[in-house]
């Protein structure tokens, strides 16, 4: 995550390994390198930013809940999450991180779907996006161009659409498989466009979330904001990370259909070794939910060492259900 705010990126490429139109290509390209332009700040002042969003997902663990980050820069950031029971305190200083409590807890997966969407979800094409065509429409009175692409990954093929403001440059909206953002409502600030709305739903399922956006600027003598919150436990800079390393992660047994869904499930990788505490970020088959977590609590890692020492981390894994 970037220090300041934060942008979900692939990887560009000017050229893809599959047969597409080369000036179409680049004009897709183009669009995207605006959006970009207009929606990243040359230079940021110190910051406030404020995500408040409702979940319309009936097995959430809570309806409402809050993201903020303010930003010192040059100095540090304080992030505070609130989604029903889960309230957590981060602040970064220098080589430090104060945190309270229970932040051995997973995020709640809706709470990472709001940082990811936030402040906008920005993309850039590489060579597994085919460009199939640019369509002009007229969408709430705005005037859009609209990219048709497909992400192939081996067997696997995605269908996308990413549609751009033609007066602005602002991405309106994606549809990356059955996920669905959409940004309305943009403001400026420090010389760029934010959406103050944006909504997530997934075909078939309807909205997930819808997320309300401010952006600030603080006045310089702000400081006080960076005190580490009452009870804070400190964390330190790795001088030397290694990541955890998979001993034994088995997929699921295969069956007899077409195609492959994925089911990602984050975990806590202990300093023994083990998953612990997973639950599903996001899956292409929820009915097969159980099994996959089931099946993930069975993995074993050497432990991710920070500074020489096993360290308690983080961790998304991913489990590929083929021809269930």
């Amino acid at each position: 995550m970037q220090p300041a705010l934060a942008f979900a990126l692939l990887l560009m490429s000017t050229s893809a390994c599959f047969a597409q139109d080369a000036e179409l290509r680049d004009r897709a390209v183009a669009l995207l390198e605006r959006a970009h332009a207009v929606s990243i700040p040359p230079n940021l002042p110190n910051l406030e930013r404020v995500d408040t969003f409702s979940v319309f997902n009936p097995d959430a663990q809570a309806r409402e809940g809050s993201f903020s980050r303010v930003v010192i820069q040059g100095t540090g950031r304080r992030e505070e999450i609130t989604f029903g029971n889960y309230h957590v305190t981060h602040v970064w200083t220098g080589n430090t991180l104060a945190t309270s409590e229970g932040t051995t807890t997973l995020i709640p997966p809706e709470v990472v779907t709001v940082m990811r969407l936030t402040p906008i979800l920005l993309l850039r094409f590489d060579d597994s996006d085919v460009i199939r065509t640019i369509a002009d429409r007229q969408i709430a009175r705005r005037s859009l161009h609209c990219i048709e692409f497909d992400t192939i990954r081996g067997s696997q093929t995605q269908n996308n659409e990413i549609c751009v403001d033609a007066a602005n440059g602002t991405v309106a909206s994606q549809r990356l498989g059955n996920d669905v953002i959409e940004n309305t409502n943009f403001f400026t600030f420090a010389g760029a466009l934010y959406p103050a709305k944006i909504t997530y739903s997934v075909l078939n399922r309807g909205p997930q979330l819808e997320i309300a956006q401010t952006v600030t600027e603080l006045p310089p003598e702000t400081t006080n904001v960076l005190n580490a919150p009452p009870d804070a436990r400190m964390h330190y800079l790795c001088t030397t990370y290694r990541r955890a390393i998979g001993q034994s992660t088995p997929q699921p047994r295969p069956g007899n259909r077409n195609g492959v869904a994925d089911i990602a499930v984050r975990a806590m990788i202990g300093v023994d070794g083990k998953v612990h505490d997973p639950l599903v970020q996001s899956s292409e088959r929820p009915d097969l939910n159980a099994e996959a977590l089931s099946l993930v609590s069975q993995w074993v890692f050497l432990p991710a060492m920070c500074n020489g020492r096993p360290n308690l981390t983080e961790a998304t894994l991913i489990l590929h259900f083929e021809g269930r």
